[in-house]
């Protein structure tokens, strides 16, 4: 009797597990949207970093000229 309950097979049949075109196609797609969301977060930190190099080369610059006009008064 315990042997026939070990001897059976627990979940689906094979035909069932498989996922088919549709589990293929999620898949791709989730690939396909991940690739463009890490190419655009890319694009969008390279642009931060631009940007905060010009505001701090601006603000050092800013600051020279302070110093300049200070030390010329």
């Amino acid at each position: 009797m315990g042997i026939d309950i070990l001897a059976q097979e627990f979940g689906p049949e094979r035909d069932q597990a498989l996922a088919g075109p549709l589990g293929l196609f999620v898949t791709v797609f989730l690939v396909v949207v991940t690739i463009f969301l890490i190419r655009g977060m890319n694009k969008h930190v390279r642009r931060l970093n631009d940007r905060l190099a010009r505001e701090a080369a601006a603000e050092a610059a800013a600051a020279s000229a302070e110093r300049d006009d200070t030390a010329k008064a």
